[in-house]
């Protein structure tokens, strides 16, 4: 398995220039086609008066076809130089149906983590969770604040015994083959009993595909989950942490499980996900 069809997903967002770099770099590494997926956030408007917000709205339209264009206009510099094969699609915030269905035919989609401080990545509240949980396909997030490593040496995987931290570790193998070291955390707070895969058959699983590889079992802690995991990334200066994505279904909208949305908000180092 190798990645060769990426997607990135990018935005008006002070991040979206570093996520652009990161993709194209990640692309050349891996020979990859890369596709640049671009999500203009459409304002929401509270005035009921249409002498109101039509000049408004006339406004934001020539503003954002211009940051668009610009962002193209970048884009296909940056990728030629790069000597990859790569195209360019515009979507509308409401399209993310469509955004999503395009995203589907990569074998990995980069987005960033939504940075509160920061209006155009804001404004979409719920984008990065129902990509997350309808794409299908495994997302790279990239966090907002510090430094993004430019190659994955040292990668901790979460592990529970369940079908989303199964689907993780094998969608994350492109990355995990290219590391140089690789530690398997088992935590349990919401194990598929019914599913487990013992720790011994892991390690024999990525064995298999020259994975080096420690399992380190952990029965009961005493902090959150997401805070242990990312206080474990931190004591062993891991690059990057594979985990299942987690959702349960409310009022017939999907929700991400706790642990999942708290690594979404604290993040401190790129994670990918699978749900």
């Amino acid at each position: 398995m190798c990645y060769k069809n990426m997607t990135v997903c990018l935005d008006n967002s002070a991040e979206s220039s570093q996520r652009l770099d990161f993709s194209l770099a990640l692309a050349v590494r891996h020979g990859a086609h890369l596709t640049a997926l671009y999500l203009t956030y459409v304002p929401f408007i509270m005035s009921d008066s249409y002498t109101v917000w039509a000049p408004m709205m006339l406004e934001w339209e020539d503003s954002a076809k211009t940051q668009q264009e610009r962002a193209r206009e970048s884009f296909y510099a940056t990728a030629s130089k790069a000597g990859i094969n790569f195209e360019w699609a515009g979507y509308r915030s409401f399209e993310l149906q469509k955004f999503i269905a395009h995203a589907r035919v990569s074998d990995l989609t980069i987005i960033g983590q939504r940075n509160p401080a920061d209006v155009e990545s804001d404004r979409d509240n719920d984008y990065p969770e129902r990509l997350i949980l309808k794409l299908g396909r495994p997302v790279l997030i990239l966090p907002y604040a510090g430094e993004i490593p430019k190659t994955f040496d040292n990668i901790i995987v979460a592990w529970d015994g369940g079908r989303e931290a199964t689907r993780a570790m094998a969608d994350a193998l492109p990355f995990l083959r290219l590391a140089q070291q690789v530690k398997v955390l088992t935590i349990y707070e919401s194990a598929d009993h019914e599913n487990d895969l013992p720790d011994i058959d892991i390690a024999g699983y990525l064995a298999k595909h020259d994975v080096k590889v420690e399992i380190e079992r952990n029965q009961s802690i005493h902090i959150a989950p997401a805070d242990w995991l990312l206080s474990r990334a931190q004591e062993i200066h891991a690059d990057l942490l594979v985990m299942g994505a987690y959702g349960h279904n409310r009022l017939t909208e999907l929700v991400l499980g706790s642990v999942t949305q708290a690594i979404m908000r604290q993040m401190t180092l790129p994670v990918l996900m699978s749900h």
